[in-house]
């Protein structure tokens, strides 16, 4: 609970800071790809995954953009189990199994935009921190009790924008978010159940990092801010 205050106070006080100076603000949502690093072995499938943020940036005039969101993300990967008897003769058809994790992220990071003749380009970087709300497993659900709530990773990202009125534009944004921390760490020594054999194996260490492709297309409002003299 304390970890869970610590995140808010701290999205509250960067985004009080960025909001103070702000020159825009909107909401951004798409689809995406997830897959995950597993290294005990298991070889996993894409994922597919959607999410929604709202942001707020601080723009200068040389192109040079502060920003700062927080949004709804879903994480995972899958894995296709091929038709199997187990050691009852019964049958089991083909099927693909989902790890699914729904995050809490705030990301806070620096852009640069790049002027064209018909809009703009940009590129940039971000660290993020995530809490998981929620997770699901299809398969190996005893995984529940090795989660890690809270993860961090970086965000490298590109797109373009164009403007629509003076006081609004929109754009799309391909982002590439690995994640540094691990999602799912088990010690080695750790026995598992395998629920589709119904056989109990000496356990490995297992390390599951998260990487998300994300496609976004936001929209995003302009203030005009004016100093007295």
């Amino acid at each position: 609970m304390k970890k869970i205050l610590l995140f808010q106070l701290f999205f509250l006080g960067i985004s009080g800071a960025i909001f103070a100076q702000a020159t825009g603000f909107g909401i951004k949502a798409g689809p995406g790809l997830g897959f995950q690093r597993w290294n005990g072995g298991s070889k996993r499938d894409l994922l597919s995954i959607y999410h929604v943020d709202a942001f707020l940036d601080s723009e200068s005039a040389s192109g040079n953009i502060i920003y700062g969101q927080l949004g709804f993300h879903t994480r995972g990967s899958s894995s296709r189990i091929g038709p199997f008897e187990d050691v009852n003769g019964i049958y089991y058809p083909a099927r693909r199994l989902k790890t699914v994790f729904s995050n809490v992220v705030l990301e806070i990071g620096a852009k640069k935009l790049i002027q064209t003749k018909r809009f703009e380009t940009f590129y940039a970087l971000g660290v993020r921190g995530e809490y998981t709300s929620k997770s699901k497993f299809e398969f190996y659900d005893e995984l529940q009790d090795w989660v890690r709530k809270f993860n961090y990773g970086i965000s490298i990202r590109m797109g373009a924008e164009w403007k629509w009125n003076k006081l609004t534009k929109y754009g799309i944004d391909l982002n590439i978010a690995p994640d540094i921390s691990k999602q799912i760490y088990v010690p080695a020594g750790i026995r598992y159940y395998n629920p589709i054999t119904k056989t109990t194996s000496p356990g490995y260490e297992q390390s599951v990092r998260n990487i998300a492709i994300e496609l976004s297309f936001y929209i995003r409002f302009l203030q005009i801010i004016e100093y007295d003299e």
